[in-house]
Order: structure tokens, then sequence, then C-alpha cells
């Protein structure tokens, strides 16, 4: 019993220390990778994310704390890079199926007729006089 009376069971497993900054902030980065690693920037975040992943689980290796948060961060950050990467190859073969399609010459041959019919039509507008 302690002074206010209420047993404590000694069956209750000790706390876990708390996660250090690095770690914390290292968790942080690789989910916000990974949320983030469709749109590119997540391969970015993800680069950072496992640097400081790897920089804070050696030293979770010294004190004991945030292991988990800092093994988190790296696996989350390699997954991100991963999916960064798998979406830059993917855009970059569209890109260069839709100029073997012909997609782009096309745009640039239609915008030269659109630009000369605008001029030929701006042209035929008389200017009214502002009386």
């Amino acid at each position: 019993m302690n002074s206010q009376g209420t047993v404590r069971s000694p069956a209750r497993s000790p706390e876990r220390p708390a996660p250090d900054g690095p770690a914390a902030a290292a968790r942080e980065l690789g989910v916000n990778a990974l949320i983030s690693s469709v749109f590119l920037i997540g391969g970015l975040l993800g680069l950072l994310g496992l640097v400081l992943g790897i920089a804070a689980l050696v030293g979770s290796r010294r004190t004991g704390a945030g292991r988990r948060e800092s093994a988190t961060a790296v696996v989350a950050s390699v997954i991100a890079i991963a999916v960064s990467a798998l979406v830059a190859v993917l855009a970059l073969r569209a890109a260069h199926q839709a100029q073997d399609w012909g997609w782009f010459g096309h745009v640039h041959q239609q915008r030269g007729r659109l630009v000369r019919l605008l001029l030929r039509t701006a042209w035929q507008v008389p200017f009214e006089s502002g009386r």
C-alpha cells in the first residue's frame, strides 16, 4: 500500500524510456514521407528521415530510448523512397509515350493555328471610339 491507501500491482511492467528527440523527429519524417511519397517530395523527406533514423538508431543502442521509433522511421523512409522512385519512373515512362504518340507536336501545331486565328479575328474587330 502507498500513502493514499491503494495497492500497487507487482505484475506491472516497468515503463519504457520516452523516445529522444532525433528518434521522434525521424519517425515523423518517415511517416510524412510515406504519406507524401506519391508526390515525389516524399522521396526527399524519406532521405532525411532515413539519415536521421539511422543516426537515432545508432544512438538508441547506447541509451535504449527510441529504438522502436528509429526502426519505424528507417522502414517508413525506405518504403517512401521506393514509392517515390516508382512514381518518377512511371511519370517519365508516360511522358515518353506521350511524346512518341505525338501529343506534344500536335499541341504545338494547333497552338500556332489558334494564335493566327486570334490575331486575324482581333484585326477584324473595328475600334470603337469613346465618344
